[in-house]
């Protein structure tokens, strides 16, 4: 680490460097004070504790004072800027987070910078510190208000990385619930054309490469029954509406519906309609 760069930390309680962080690489280093990265270009493999993590441009990281850090792999155009900070001031800037936040929020790359708004954001935020230090060098006894201006700006950048961190996670919420009403819907047309001849639920599954864990997850979700009372019931409304509008033998229906034999196929149709098949072409109504 730039040794400038250290000193200026407990000087005045804040530096900050614009650095390729080639001292890191294939180096592992102990934090001597709590840092954010924020990645200009280029990507780096970075372990933090021993956590592997890929950090690329516009995203921010949270090293806090004490972490052990080593960059595993970098490209050659890599540059982030750093920003250091005292115990004093740090403690400061995370006073308005609980512990829980602050655990979410440090040792994870967090994206951001994929709007132009979100860079500029940052850049300002960067810029301000660049000010500070700037009047900090000229004039001494402008730190008092310097660091509390710091404080200000590391608060900013952490509610910066919990908004990106929230934004996240409802992109990925809202991809995982799209993924599964797709998988739903699949699973649904595959019923359609398949129910007649195949009713296990690892069937579908298999095909959805899925597991039957899942695939009734999904279904649950969706219309609030597992999957196999869904292809039930598409194979009972099937067996309903033939009963009733065709002359079908029933063991015309055993062999179109793939059922063993034509007693099997009568328990299984009167256990879901309160009818055996006979009853019902009788009956000739619609059971629910």
């Amino acid at each position: 680490m730039n040794n400038i760069y250290l000193k200026k930390i407990p000087q005045q309680g804040f530096a900050t460097i614009r650095s390729s962080l080639q001292q890191f690489v294939q180096h592992s280093y102990q934090m001597q004070f709590t840092s954010i990265f924020w990645c200009i270009c280029g990507e780096a493999l970075f372990s933090i504790d021993g956590q592997k993590h890929r950090f690329r441009p516009g995203q921010t990281i949270i090293c806090p004072r004490g972490c052990n850090i080593l960059l595993l792999d970098i490209t050659s155009d890599f540059s982030a800027r750093l920003l250091g900070v005292s115990k004093h001031i740090w403690l400061a800037a995370r006073s308005a987070f609980s512990p829980e936040s602050m655990e979410d929020i440090e040792r994870i790359p967090h994206a951001g910078g994929n709007s132009e708004q979100e860079k500029e954001f940052v850049s300002n935020i960067f810029r301000q510190i660049d000010l500070m230090e700037m009047m900090i060098a000229e004039n001494p006894e402008s730190g008092d208000f310097c660091r509390k201006n710091i404080i200000l700006s590391v608060n900013a950048l952490l509610l910066y990385m919990q908004e990106m961190k929230n934004k996240c996670e409802q992109a990925n919420k809202g991809a995982i619930s799209e993924n599964r009403d797709k998988l739903f819907n699949e699973f649904r047309i595959m019923l359609t054309h398949k129910f007649r001849k195949e009713r296990s639920v690892q069937y579908y599954a298999d095909k959805l490469k899925i597991s039957t864990r899942h695939l009734n997850t999904i279904c649950q979700r969706a219309s609030g029954q597992n999957a196999k009372e869904i292809i039930d019931q598409y194979t009972i409304i099937e067996l309903q509406v033939v009963l009733m509008y065709t002359h079908k033998s029933f063991q015309e229906l055993v062999k179109e519906f793939n059922f063993p034999d034509q007693s099997y196929l009568n328990r299984y149709f009167k256990r879901h309609t309160g009818y055996s098949l006979s009853e019902f072409r009788a009956k000739g109504v619609m059971v629910d």
